[in-house]
């Protein structure tokens, strides 16, 4: 099975799984269990690059989240995807690239359906050669984000927003990004 198809059924699986759920036993939107899906442009550049790489970003999220008293949220937030780097003068494309980190936010507005976020986390991609030559090597560093996100429902909600990761030495990347969670 191709990773998109299983991106596809993840979603499916999600949404259908999300449907069949309870609702919380608070207005609490943004704690618990949570994943998705998420896609934007990407833009990454490696050493040896002229131009950033423009492409499309696809992938999955999967966390957990604390919204406390006053509101504050925090959470532990891993992704699985790939930016869909391409680019022949330097010989590379990105195969997949993980995440694991911290989100720190807060919640607002009159029914508490808001939520302002940040983000820091480790990230490791892995690059192919485009052709015969050249070995396949992974690159780590971090990533600095942040965000809204809007709950739909007591277990669906939706949220932009924009990452940038650096590997060091003249390599890094920009992203801007949408996507759909849901809550268990």
């Amino acid at each position: 099975m191709t990773f998109q198809k299983t991106l596809l059924t993840a979603a499916a699986a999600t949404t259908l799984f999300t449907a069949a759920a309870g609702a919380a036993d608070d207005d609490r939107k943004f704690d618990g269990v949570y994943g998705g899906v998420e896609a934007g442009v990407d833009w990454t550049k490696l050493a040896g690059d002229v131009k950033r790489d423009r492409s499309v970003y696809y992938g999955g999220v999967l966390g957990f989240r604390t919204q406390m008293d006053n509101d504050m949220v925090i959470g532990l937030e891993g992704t699985f995807g790939d930016s869909g780097y391409n680019n022949h003068a330097t010989g590379f494309k990105s195969e997949y690239e993980w995440s694991a980190g911290l989100t720190l936010g807060q919640a607002f507005g009159d029914d508490g359906a808001n939520l302002i976020y940040g983000k820091a986390a480790y990230v490791k991609t892995r690059f192919k050669p485009t052709g015969e030559t050249g070995e396949a090597f992974s690159d780590a560093g971090w990533r600095f984000g942040g965000g809204y996100e809007r709950a739909l429902s007591e277990n669906l909600s939706f949220r932009l927003g924009g990452d940038y990761t650096t590997y060091g030495k003249d390599k890094n990347g920009w992203s801007a990004k949408a996507g759909l969670l849901a809550r268990f």
